[in-house]
């Protein structure tokens, strides 16, 4: 697979998906944007935390 196809998939899938370096959203597709009603501009950068209902289940899930 080329990078182009590879980009193609995470675009079109039809569940949502995220790439992240350290806990922050480097990339999103659609659906993400769709499942929590955000754009993909205000998703990028942000940190994980913006996805959970609480800080203690952020910081609990980030234990693992």
């Amino acid at each position: 697979m080329s990078i182009v196809d590879y980009r193609l998939a995470f675009e079109h899938a039809p569940v949502g998906m995220v790439l992240s370096r350290n806990r922050t959203m480097v990339d999103c597709n659609a659906r993400l944007c769709e499942m929590f009603g955000a754009s993909r501009e205000a998703l990028i950068g942000q940190s994980f935390r913006v996805l959970y209902p609480s800080v203690a289940e952020f910081e609990r899930i980030g234990k693992r």
